[in-house]
Formats: C-alpha cells, sequence, structure tokens
C-alpha cells in the first residue's frame, strides 16, 4: 500500500510518502523556501514526487488534512466532503486528480489527523486519551479522543475555554504587543519564567465573556479594554507576571479536561497523548506528566507540520487496518549529496578537511560556535542534533552570542540543551527522558549555566548512542571540560526557517560569528578559506 500524504493549506504545510507503512520521505514547505510555516504545499509535492524513492504511478491512495487546497487536489465532490467533516465525520472518502489520473482519496478532518499522529506515538494503546489542543483547527480549537477498540473516537469538542487553548496564547500575545503570526505563542511563553502568577490578572482573565474564541469584535473589544487596565501595562515585569498567570489558568485547565477523561487503571491512568501546537508547551507538559504520574505522548511535530505524516496514519491505522511503523523524528528530506556540500563551501570560499570529532569539542571547549547538518533533519520544530547550532553552555556569554548575536530573537528567551541518556539518568535518577526537547527540567546550579532559564530550567534533549556522531562529540566535550551538556539550538537566522542544506546554513552564516561548519563528514572553519 502505497500512501501519499499532505497538509495542503494553511502554514505549515508539507507532504510524506508511505510505502508499506513506513513513511519513506516526507518534507515540509518551508525548509525548501526558507519562509517560515510556509503555505506552498505544491513546491513541497513537487518535490516529494520528483525523488527517486518514490512510486508516482504506483500511489494507492491519497490522504489529505483538512482545510484542502481545493485546485491542487481536484476533488469532485469536496463541498460534499466538507459538510460531511463539519457534521462530525471524521473522513470523507472520495477521489481525487491530484497525480494526473484519478486515484482513492481520504479528506481527514484536522483535528483527527492531530489526533492520529499523536495517538502514534502513543503506540494505539486501547484506551489512550489524546488531547488535540490549537489556535483553530476545522471545527473546534481544543477536542478529545480515545482510541477504542481499534477506532479513534471523538471523545468532546472544545472541552477547554479561550485561557486552555490555543487562541487563547495567540489572545495574550495580541494583547502584549508581539502581534498575530503563528511563532508569537512561542515567544511569549518564554516571558512566564521571569514573573510571577497575579490573583488580580487571573480575576480579570478569568472574567472574559467565553465569547470570545468566536466573536471577533468581542475579542478586539476585550483586547482594548484590558490593554487600558494598569495589571496589563506593556511594561516588562508586568508583562511577565500576566504570562505566568495565564500559564498557571492554562496548565490547571488542561489538566483538568484530562483527569475528567483519562483511562482509570489499578495502577494509576491510562496512555495519554497531546496534539496541535499548544503540545509545545514544555512548562504545562511538564507539570501534566508530574501530575498524572506517567510519561505523555507528544509527536515532535504536533503542530500543522505534522499533518504531513498524520493524515497518512489516520488512512493506514483506523481506516486501512494496516499499522505504520514508529517514524523517525529524523525525516524531513534526505541527506545532502557530498558534491553539493564541497560545491557550496567552494562557493563561499571555504576550504573542506574532513570531519574530527576531537577538533570540533576542542573548538566548543575553547568557546567556539559550531553549525551542524547530518543527514536527514529533524520534523518539527525543535533542533535535535541533525540542524543544530551548539554552543558550551559553561562559557560565559554563550547565550548572548547564540540567541541575541547570530538568531537575533528576544533576551528573555532560553536556549535548549542535549545530553547523552547515561548523564541524564545520573543526574536525574528514575527521570523520563526527553528525546524531543519537549519536558522541561531543574538545572543544578553550575551544571550548564548559559542553558539554565530565569526560573532553574532547562529544556533538555536526551540523547541515546543511535546518534553516534553527537553522542560520541558529547563525551569528548565532556571528558574535556567536565560539562555534561551543549546548548543545542535551531540552525536558522533570524525570521528563517531552520536550513535544509549547506547552501542555507553558510546564506545565513558564512559571514556571522559561526566558528566552524560540519556537514556530515566534512567540516570547515570560517577563518581558514580554501
Amino acid at each position: 500500500m502505497k500512501v501519499l500524504s499532505l497538509h495542503s493549506a494553511g502554514h505549515d504545510t508539507g507532504v510524506g510518502y508511505f510505502e508499506d507503512g513506513r513513511l519513506v520521505f516526507a518534507v515540509e514547505t518551508e525548509r525548501l523556501t526558507r519562509v517560515k510555516h510556509d503555505h506552498r504545499s505544491d513546491l513541497a509535492l513537487e518535490h516529494v514526487l520528483s525523488q527517486a524513492c518514490v512510486d508516482v504511478d504506483g500511489i494507492d491512495l491519497v490522504a489529505v488534512s483538512t482545510p484542502v487546497r481545493s485546485a491542487l487536489l481536484q476533488i469532485p465532490d469536496l463541498d460534499r466532503a466538507m459538510e460531511r467533516i463539519h457534521g462530525g465525520a471524521l473522513h470523507h472518502r472520495t477521489t481525487c486528480g491530484l497525480l494526473g489520473r484519478s486515484v482513492d482519496c481520504l479528506v481527514v478532518t484536522h483535528e483527527v489527523s492531530h489526533a492520529a499522529l499523536a495517538a502514534h506515538y502513543a503506540g494505539h494503546e486501547e484506551g489512550t486519551l489524546v488531547l488535540v489542543n490549537e489556535g483553530r483547527g476545522q471545527v473546534t480549537r481544543s477536542s478529545l479522543f480515545r482510541v477504542e477498540q481499534g477506532r479513534l473516537e471523538w471523545v468532546a469538542k472544545d472541552p477547554l475555554p479561550w485561557y486552555g487553548n490555543g487562541f487563547g496564547w495567540t489572545a495574550i500575545g495580541h494583547l502584549l504587543g508581539f502581534g498575530k503570526s503563528p511563532s508569537v505563542a512561542g515567544k511569549v511563553m518564554a516571558l512566564g519564567g521571569y514573573g510571577q502568577p497575579d490573583l488580580r490578572v487571573r480575576e480579570q482573565l478569568l472574567a472574559v465573556d467565553p465569547r470570545v474564541t468566536h466573536d471577533l469584535e468581542l475579542a478586539e473589544r476585550v483586547r482594548s479594554d484590558l490593554a487600558r487596565r494598569p495589571e496589563f501595562n506593556p511594561e516588562f515585569e508586568t508583562v511577565a507576571h500576566v504570562v505566568a498567570t495565564f500559564q498557571e489558568l492554562f496548565t490547571e485547565t488542561v489538566h483538568t479536561a484530562l483527569d475528567r477523561h483519562v483511562t482509570r487503571t489499578a495502577t494509576g491512568v491510562g496512555p495519554i497523548a497531546l496534539g496541535g501546537g499548544c503540545a509545545l508547551n514544555i512548562v504545562a507538559n511538564s507539570a501534566l506528566r508530574e501530575a498524572f504520574g506517567r510519561d505523555i505522548a507528544i509527536p515532535p511535530a504536533c503542530g500543522d507540520a505534522g499533518h504531513l505524516a498524520g493524515a497518512g496514519i489516520y488512512a493506514l491505522t483506523y481506516v486501512l487496518g494496516r499499522r505504520p511503523e514508529p517514524l523517525s523524528v529524523y525525516g524531513n528530506g534526505i541527506g545532502e549529496a557530498p558534491a553539493d556540500v564541497l560545491a557550496a563551501l567552494d562557493t563561499a570560499g571555504l576550504k573542506a578537511v574532513p570531519y574530527d570529532a576531537s577538533a570540533v569539542a576542542r573548538l566548543l571547549a575553547e568557546g567556539g560556535v559550531v553549525a551542524l547538518t547530518e543527514g536527514a533533519a529533524e520534523l518539527g520544530p525543535r533542533a535535535l542534533g541533525h540542524r543544530s547550532l551548539l554552543g558550551s553552555p559553561a562559557v560565559s556569554g554563550m547565550r548572548k552570542r547564540l540567541s541575541e548575536k547570530l538568531k537575533q530573537r528576544e533576551w528573555y528567551r532560553p536556549l535548549g540543551a542535549v545530553m547523552r541518556d547515561e548523564r541524564f539518568a545520573e543526574l536525574y535518577p528514575g527521570g523520563r527522558p526527553s528525546p524531543y526537547m519537549l519536558f522541561e527540567y531543574q538545572l543544578p546550579e553550575g551544571t550548564a549555566p548559559e542553558a539554565r532559564h530565569v526560573n532553574g530550567t532547562c529544556r533538555i534533549q536526551t540523547l541515546g548512542a543511535d546518534q553516534p556522531r553527537l553522542h560520541g562529540l558529547l563525551g569528548s566535550f565532556e571528558t574535556l571540560t567536565g560539562v555534561p551538556a551543549l546548548i543545542n539550538t535551531s540552525l536558522n537566522g533570524p525570521g528563517r526557517a531552520i536550513a535544509h542544506t549547506a547552501r542555507h546554513v553558510l546564506d545565513d552564516f558564512a559571514d556571522s560569528d559561526v566558528d566552524l561548519f560540519v556537514f556530515d563528514d566534512v567540516m570547515a572553519y570560517r577563518g581558514e578559506p580554501r
């Protein structure tokens, strides 16, 4: 069975291709265009269909999440499909002319695609409760699903108030002057660490008319009214207290909804999975994991970028009855041809030399910055060692250099860190790991100070020996410095999507403060021309 899976309209579009239950190839549009949240799915589709590993003529089914780009899909009864979906259908089966011929097509409801991907990371285990929480889906802003007798059942629609979903985070960002882009929530959340919950702010947020989620004129009047109140003035300290208060409300509300519906077992609660953009909220994720006393399944591409796989996973698992294989997080595109890497370095006037792990570790220990690419990129927004900027968390000023100078991000935003599984187990005995950098941990003072947020936490990625290059580099770096982690942040210049190729990396950083470029088995020092 060969399935083409698409997120064809809206932000963070992309395309995936499954063959016999395995995700063979996938790409997010923004990695090709460098435009964050790019909607031009036709470019990703053309790229996927051009790959030698994709059997275009053999595709049996096209699965697409809603909303649907009608001109691209050519679905004859799309109006009927959307009517059924708005009436509560999880999917609509039809045909499409996408490939120049009539092909079976499954139109999958937006929320259902998210839920299927999250359930996949929970192993589709019986009784799994899935919360899909986002700014706006096809028919809801939040939804609860359950895996039951091999089916995905819709349990509740919009179980969360405005302050418990992604709309609320966007609204708070807009209220505080950050705009309305899909990136706003991530910028705003970081502010909470600098503040404390404020009872006055809490009362005013709770008093907001709940109709704001579907009445935009009312929402604007509420925003204007709150903006005039002293508790919401734009000074940094006040803003931080507002965000801390909203974070507390958000976490409490999500916990209450899950606790009401979670499967009870003899030893505690059943499996829980999170999908949608709000699953990137590491403060809530960590609190939920602690409260429920068990791990929580979250896809690394939990936002709309995950639809490139979610629609196909739903089709395979819950319609065709064919369980897909586990997904590798390193499934975005493929590795770059060595000749293309060398050509990019030559154009930039840099000399390629063989990769030398000890030299890289030494440079990092001395305070250097490394731009690293390896093989296929990560699915989703987190840098997990295949498209990363690396620096020492023990060198004073490294956070400012990486975040503010190189990436030109807001000064208050924290940086994540990567740590080997074995060192994590020593520092956090019995602690649950975080391979996708989706949870926070209290970081002992002095352990990795430049990766430590103002509230003492760090967003840690735990890394196994199955990633030998970075795992070995971490070991060499610790031998030299005694420091068990490296700062690991996404490999992109200001305002741009994560770099996908050597040319992209050099476009962003060839004239910057990066000291060393590593591209698979070759590397080049910025200060050493060919």
